[in-house]
């Protein structure tokens, strides 16, 4: 696999997970587990918390207790936590849609299709390879 610019090793799609379930990912994601707080309705406004497992520009794995049912829209903070001498933490704000819940003997989480609201700015950084650099 090849180096990012940040040091992160992207997930190869055909690697993510081996077992029968088809990959359907068209962009790299990374493992990268972060705390994240997500929202969405069903008819009662809902918010939970949970860790990313995995995450990428088009989406993202969430592990949490209580999972929104496949089909949903969602609203995720995915939260970077402040490090000296930053005195706050920063927030990537994510929009999508739940499109599989997985539950495994040690796992249970869900995964979300959709989009960052910067993530144009986030691709071309990536693209000039100026991720970070202000």
């Amino acid at each position: 696999m090849r180096s990012t610019t940040s040091g992160l090793q992207p997930m190869a799609a055909d690697n993510a997970r081996k077992s029968s379930w088809t990959e359907r990912r068209t962009r790299n994601r990374f493992r990268l587990v972060l705390p994240v707080v997500f929202h969405w309705n069903d008819g009662t406004e809902r918010s939970e918390v949970g860790y990313c497992r995995n995450i990428g520009l088009a989406g993202v794995f969430i592990v949490a207790g209580n999972c929104p049912p496949v089909d949903t829209e969602i609203r995720i903070d995915v939260v970077v936590p402040a490090f000296y001498p930053e005195p706050k933490e920063i927030r990537f704000h994510h929009h999508g849609r739940v499109v599989r819940i997985q539950t495994d003997e040690d796992l249970v989480g869900f995964a979300v299709s959709g989009h960052f609201e910067d993530d144009d700015a986030i691709q071309a950084r990536l693209n000039a390879r100026t991720f970070g650099k202000q």
